[in-house]
Parts: structure tokens; C-alpha cells; sequence
């Protein structure tokens, strides 16, 4: 029995057999309330139990849609949609506030005059999605969304994480995507700190745990590393943690119960999604297997609370598939 998705596009039942596995019944994992609209490469953050999925990919470019799932009492609700459509942004959670930055962003139609076959002209709207280095915050109680300032330059698939009193940004592709660059709310401003990045990378998973930023896989140079490279904002200072069992990017991660959580990933040649589940130990720096996600996909959005390890989205179909296979799935790992 297939798990609930949402489709776009008709495949041959061929490739939806290989995309699409069917649901196992594993200890550990169940299915949540879907969302309304499958998504890819949303953002998503935790702010108390409500856990924001913001943004994401369609076919028709990077959307605008806002949804909140009560981590609680499994349901979504409706929130304020993005000023501008965006995909592979960076969000976090900070002060009670949402911050986002960069992303590529769905702009305004542009009016472009065309020539036809017959030799007329004609003119047609013309919308492509770019990078950008613009950024917003959403404060619930306010209830709509702010701009902030850019950051130095464009950057895309990049972390966006809170430690203290700042948010950092840390890998992507774009201008200088090498540097970490840390926000701080109370000037509004921007600026580069510490080291730069080793193996900078795309796609990778980010993680805070007590005061230091684990940068989990991503695509460096090409290719999926299982690397995981630790940031301390304290000092600036890289250093090498546990790698992956195996290279990942497109994957997920999340801190539940004092141990880092990650599923997820895909590899495009040939294309292919993963559900395997790795847990570090942080008392022990060793990874381990756990029961593997029942419905493999990339470009998830993740967050644990109250002993539940909670993914949501992405697609089960990788790299042109992806947004032809949206998925609306959410699956919850609990440690209990």
C-alpha cells in the first residue's frame, strides 16, 4: 500500500514502483495529518510546538504558501503567506521570531517584446526564479511578514541556524558562500566571522548543539560527502566531527534527545532516494542505524520536539523528477 501523496505529471507505473516504495510497517515510525499541498525544498522552523513549513517548489517556480503543524495535536493550520515565492532558503527560529535569508526567489513578471515566426513582434510576461540576497523575519504576534537586511551577497541551499544572540549562515552556492555570515537581530546588520568554510558545500543538513553548528554532508564539488564539519561562533574555528556512514545531500537532520537525527537524501545518477535513519550518539561520537524512514525522499524540512522526530514533504522522485513528485507525506520517529 502506497503512503499519501500528491502528484504532478503521469509516469509509467515502472518508475513509480522504483520511486515509490511501499510503506513499511516499522516500530518507531508512523504517519502524521499531510499537508495541504506537497512541497520540496520548502523552509521550515520550530517556534514552541508549531512548526512552520514555509516556501518550497512547484512547477510553476518557487511559492509563496505559509502552513503551521501543531507538533502536539497533528494538524496544519493556515499561516501568512511569504512576501515572494522561495525555494532552498535558509530559515530559523530565533527570540520567537522567523527569519529567513536568501533562496531562489519567484520575481515579478518582466514584460520582454518577442518576435514571431511570421517576422511580428509580440509581447509575452516573462518570469525566471534567481538567487537573492534579500531577507524577512515574521513575528506571530505581529502576524505579517518584514523586511531585514540583505545579506552581503546571493547565496542558495545554505544553512540558517541560532546560537545566542546571532544566526549564522553557513554554506550554499553564491557570492563568498565559503564565509559564515552572522546576523544580528538588534542592529539589523550583517557580517563575515570566523574561519571559512572546509569543503564548502550545497545541500547539506545543520544542526545546533550546545553553542556549536554541525554541518552535516551536502554536495561538495559535485559529489555527496559524508564529512560532518562542527562550527564554534565562540571562537570561529572548525573542527572535524563523526562522518556519515554514507555520503549524503538532500537529507534532513535533527537534535532529539541529546542525539542528532538523519534520513533522508538522494543521488541523481541514477536516480535514487534514501530513507535510511542515522543517529549520533553524542556521548559516544558514533553513529548508528535506526529503523529507516518509511517513505524515501529529498529535500525534506525536519524538527524534533517532545521525544518526536518529525519530516515532512520533499519528494521520493530525485533530481528532474523532483518536482513532478511532490510529496504532502509526514512521518513522525518517536524515541519513546
Amino acid at each position: 500500500m502506497f503512503k499519501t501523496l500528491k502528484w504532478r505529471g503521469v509516469f509509467s507505473l515502472a518508475f513509480l514502483l522504483v520511486a515509490l516504495p511501499a510503506a513499511a510497517s516499522a516500530s518507531g515510525w508512523s504517519e502524521g495529518a499531510p499537508m495541504s499541498t506537497g512541497r520540496a525544498f520548502a523552509g521550515g522552523a520550530l517556534l514552541g510546538s508549531d512548526f512552520y513549513v514555509i516556501g518550497g517548489d512547484s512547477t510553476s517556480g518557487p511559492r509563496t504558501v505559509a502552513e503551521i503543524y501543531d507538533m502536539r495535536g497533528n494538524i496544519w493550520r493556515a499561516a501568512p503567506a511569504l512576501p515572494v515565492g522561495l525555494q532552498q532558503f535558509g530559515v530559523a527560529a530565533h527570540g520567537g521570531r522567523l527569519f529567513v535569508s536568501g533562496g531562489y526567489e519567484a520575481p515579478a513578471p518582466q514584460r520582454q517584446d518577442f518576435v514571431t515566426s511570421d517576422g511580428t513582434s509580440s509581447l509575452a510576461d516573462v518570469a525566471e526564479a534567481g538567487d537573492t540576497a534579500n531577507g524577512w523575519v515574521y513575528d506571530p504576534r505581529v502576524g505579517t511578514w518584514l523586511g531585514i537586511a540583505d545579506m552581503p551577497s546571493r547565496r542558495a541551499g545554505h544553512g540558517l541556524v541560532s546560537i545566542g544572540d546571532r544566526i549564522y549562515a553557513l554554506g550554499g552556492r553564491g557570492g563568498s558562500a565559503s564565509r559564515v555570515w552572522a546576523y544580528d537581530p538588534g542592529t539589523d546588520s550583517w557580517a563575515a566571522v570566523g574561519d571559512a568554510m572546509p569543503a564548502p558545500r550545497v545541500a547539506a543538513a545543520y544542526v545546533a548543539v550546545d553553542g556549536r553548528i554541525y554541518a552535516i554532508g551536502g554536495l561538495s564539488d559535485g559529489a555527496a560527502t559524508s564529512r560532518v564539519d562542527i562550527f564554534d561562533p565562540s571562537t570561529g574555528k572548525w573542527t572535524s566531527g563523526p562522518a556519515l556512514p554514507a555520503p549524503r545531500s538532500g537529507h534532513v537532520a535533527a537534535l532529539l534527545d541529546g542525539k542528532v537525527h538523519v534520513t533522508g537524501g538522494e543521488q541523481r545518477v541514477p536516480p535514487r532516494t534514501y530513507g535510511d535513519h542515522f543517529v549520533l550518539d553524542l556521548a559516544n561520537s558514533r553513529w548508528e542505524q535506526a529503523k529507516p524512514m518509511p517513505t524515501p525522499r529529498h529535500g525534506s524540512v525536519a524538527a524534533a520536539a517532545d521525544g518526536k522526530f518529525v519530516v515532512v514533504g520533499g519528494s521520493p522522485g530525485a533530481g528532474v523528477y523532483t518536482v513532478f513528485t511532490e510529496s504532502d507525506v509526514v512521518d513522525i520517529y518517536s524515541s519513546e
